[in-house]
C-alpha cells in the first residue's frame, strides 16, 4: 500500500467501521484503494520525490478517494481528526518555533526563499511535461519585507477538485493552512484563493504580532 494512503489508514478504517457494517466498511475500503491507485495512474504524481510539492497531490488524492468512498457522507467538522493524523507530529515539531522571532533572521528568510525560488525554476522546466500541472509561482510580487510571501498562481489540487466535483470541499482542505502557521506563531494573510475562485493564491506569512497580523480580518 502506498506509504501515504498507509498513513491514513487507521483512521478511516476506524471511521468506517463507526458508520457501516463490517462488510460494507470492507467494501469502502478497497474502494477508497481502488480509487486513489486509479488516480495516480490517470493523474500523474508531478514528478514524485524529484518534485519537493508533489507530497500535497498524493495527500489529496487520499483525502478524496476516503471522500469519494463514503458518498462524500464525510463531514467538514471531522476534519480535525483527519488532520492529526496526518500532519500531528508535524505540528508538534511546528510548535517548537516562534515566526515573530525567526522573521528578524534575514539570512533564514533569505534561505527559503531561495528554496522556493529552486522549486520556481525546476517546475517551469518539467510543468505540462514529467511533472505534469505542478504549481506555479510567484516569490513575493508585492514586495514585503518582512515574513515570506509568495503567490500560487495555479494548482493541480485546485484542478484536480474542480475536474471531479469535490471543490465545496476544497476550501475547507485550504484553510489547513491556517492551523499550520497558527501552531508556529505566525499569521497567514491570504485573501486570494484558486479554491474559492479568486484567480490565485496570495500568502503573506508573518509573525503573530505583527500589526499587520493583528488587524487583519477575512484571511482565508
Amino acid at each position: 500500500m502506498d506509504k501515504y494512503l498507509n498513513k491514513f489508514a487507521p483512521y478511516i478504517k476506524k471511521w468506517l467501521s463507526e458508520h457501516y457494517s463490517e462488510t460494507e466498511a470492507d467494501k469502502r475500503w478497497e474502494k477508497t484503494k481502488f480509487l486513489y491507485n486509479k488516480w495516480l495512474c490517470e493523474e500523474g504524481d508531478l514528478g514524485g520525490r524529484k518534485n519537493m510539492m508533489a507530497d500535497n497531490i498524493f495527500l489529496a488524492y487520499a483525502f478524496f478517494a476516503f471522500y469519494e468512498a463514503t458518498d462524500k457522507s464525510f463531514k467538514k467538522e471531522e476534519l480535525a481528526q483527519f488532520v492529526d493524523v496526518a500532519m500531528g507530529k508535524k505540528l508538534k515539531l511546528l510548535s517548537h518555533f516562534d515566526m515573530n522571532k525567526l522573521e528578524k533572521k534575514k539570512w533564514l528568510m533569505n534561505l527559503i526563499y531561495k528554496y522556493f525560488g529552486n522549486y520556481a525554476k525546476k517546475a517551469d522546466k518539467h510543468r505540462y511535461k514529467d511533472w505534469g500541472n505542478t504549481w506555479e509561482i510567484r516569490l513575493n510580487p508585492e514586495k514585503h519585507d518582512k515574513g515570506i510571501s509568495f503567490v500560487f498562481d495555479t494548482c493541480p489540487i485546485n484542478d484536480f477538485a474542480r475536474k471531479h466535483g469535490y471543490i465545496d470541499f476544497l476550501p475547507t482542505l485550504c484553510a489547513i493552512d491556517q492551523l499550520t502557521c497558527k501552531t508556529m506563531h505566525a499569521a497567514l494573510i491570504r485573501h486570494k484563493t484558486l479554491a474559492c475562485g479568486d484567480g490565485e493564491c496570495n500568502y503573506w506569512i508573518i509573525g503573530d504580532k505583527n500589526t499587520e497580523a493583528l488587524v487583519d480580518i477575512g484571511s482565508k
